[in-house]
């Protein structure tokens, strides 16, 4: 009998101390902080493709082969609130009220756009660019057409993608 009661005892004291580790692991995966470069892939229709140098960081979207739709495309870029971005790009880049910046041509399987700068100024001062984070978000939708056949963009009905980069550059 004195075994047995020790046996319930130390089950629910397991049971007691075992109890919190999903709200810790929770915690963890929550706030844990990670270095690098991340792409978030909610879809797989189109590709970004960066390349930093400069303090320019060249961006240019690529619709995969394999992608069922011709889309429009838009991007955008954020860093720390001390730091100006200043885009440029050829005219089939324009800027909007939302912060977007739009590709006006259709981007159809297996094309790209033309590739848009993002200059970052304002960097404060012993900043090293190796750890300096710019995050560019860029979205698609597919091509609608209204009954005279001219193509037109939907932005509420985004496809499934919305690529975040970034990470050290």
């Amino acid at each position: 009998m004195k075994k047995k009661g020790l046996l319930l005892t130390a089950a629910c004291a397991a049971l007691v101390l075992t109890a919190s580790i999903g709200s810790a692991f929770a915690y963890f995966s929550t706030y844990e902080k990670a270095l690098g470069g991340y792409v978030i892939h909610l879809g797989d229709y189109e590709e970004i493709t960066e390349d930093f140098s400069d303090w320019t960081k060249k961006v240019v979207v690529t619709n995969r082969q394999d992608s069922k739709d011709d889309v429009y495309v838009r991007i955008k870029a954020f860093a720390g609130s001390q730091v100006a971005l200043q885009y440029s790009g050829d005219a089939r880049w324009s800027p909007a009220a939302d912060g977007y910046y739009y590709y006006s041509d259709v981007v159809k399987p297996g094309e790209s756009t033309s590739e848009i700068d993002v200059l970052i100024n304002n960097i404060p001062q012993g900043v090293d660019p190796d750890s300096f984070n710019v995050v560019v978000v860029y979205e698609a939708t597919a091509v609608r057409y209204n009954a005279d056949g001219t193509p037109y963009a939907d932005w509420t009905q985004t496809l499934d993608v919305t690529y975040v980069t970034g990470g050290d550059n």
